[in-house]
């Protein structure tokens, strides 16, 4: 079978996705996207060098997923042409079943060292480097972009054809300009501009903030798919197309079974001093748009209480946030 016959069966699943994001989407929490069907995940960014040369405990880290994960997609950060391919035989050889080229950071620590967004500043040194990539590769090869460098240079379209041609599978675009960052409104036209203009998958990615949105982004730009990321912290369920039908009460229970769930990953995958800081910061996330959820968090993060009293607070608050007075939710002990 060929690679983009192999990624269009990969995107069929469900067109609603979860987006690679630095210090989230660790194992637990694709983990529990996957639960709740987030058509496959993507991995924080590896850093190549650091693969290939370093084998840091943190880029090990990273790169480690569980089986429950799968089909999942190992994002690759780099930009030499030797030491990119060397490494996506690596993440290969580690049972990713597709990997995907991050040519979208804007973050300035990144883009000066050339990588990420700033590989859109030069197409034709990069077409050598995805040739290279390539020819290496025997998985699907996607890429993640942004709309270009700066308002004066979005060279989205032009790029994504290089990239075509260059045989990427499939194309991720976020349409802000790197000088952008992750301020002002994403331009949806940008995404529609790349995909009447290529031949292969396109998704859409930028302010889908519910399971609304993404439908919307598909409507209006022809999107294959959509990726969600900041949205989906503390909120998996945004993935979830049975969740967006369960009244109140029942959405309420699933995600309190899930944020319990969650803490079981948690718990499996990381070294036992870092579980409690990254169940801290879990229920956090979930915190967001709570009543009182500033002081939740204060209580989260100041307490000396052990987790299960913290998780317990959580609950008592997530029940006050939906005022229904005459309903008992179950407290679960862990």
């Amino acid at each position: 079978m060929k690679t983009i016959d192999m990624y269009f069966d990969l995107i069929k699943k469900n067109k609603l996705r979860l987006a690679p994001m630095a210090g989230v989407t660790n194992s637990p929490f694709r983990e529990i996207c996957i639960l709740n069907n987030s058509g496959f995940v993507t991995s924080e960014e590896i850093d190549a060098t650091s693969l290939v040369y370093d084998k840091s405990i943190r880029t090990k880290e990273i790169a480690s997923f569980n089986i429950k994960e799968k089909p999942i997609a190992l994002q690759l950060l780099g930009c030499d042409e030797k030491i990119m391919p060397e490494a996506a035989i690596i993440l290969q050889q580690m049972g990713a079943d597709i990997i995907d080229i991050n040519m979208g950071c804007p973050v300035p620590k990144i883009t000066k060292k050339g990588k990420g967004s700033a590989l859109m500043k030069d197409i034709i040194q990069t077409s050598k480097l995805v040739n290279k990539i390539r020819k290496v590769t025997k998985i699907p090869l996607t890429a993640k972009i942004r709309s270009g460098w700066n308002e004066e240079d979005q060279n989205a379209v032009e790029f994504s054809k290089m990239l075509e041609e260059e045989g990427i599978d499939g194309i991720t675009v976020h349409p802000r300009t790197r000088a952008q960052r992750y301020e002002g409104i994403s331009k949806w036209e940008i995404i529609k501009n790349v995909v009447d203009n290529i031949n292969i998958p396109v998704t859409g990615n930028g302010d889908v903030k519910s399971f609304e949105d993404a439908e919307l982004m598909i409507k209006n730009t022809g999107c294959h798919s959509v990726m969600i990321g900041r949205s989906a912290i503390g909120n998996p369920w945004i993935f979830n197309p049975q969740f967006q039908k369960l009244d109140e009460i029942k959405r309420i229970k699933k995600m309190i079974n899930d944020i319990k769930i969650h803490i079981d990953y948690i718990k499996q995958f990381f070294a036992e001093k870092n579980i409690d800081l990254q169940i801290k910061k879990q229920l956090s996330y979930y915190s967001k748009g709570l009543i009182n959820s500033k002081e939740l968090r204060q209580k989260i993060f100041r307490s000396n209480e052990d987790i299960e009293i913290i998780i317990l607070y959580f609950f008592e608050n997530l029940e006050k946030h939906f005022n229904y007075e005459d309903v008992k939710l179950e407290k679960a002990s862990i």
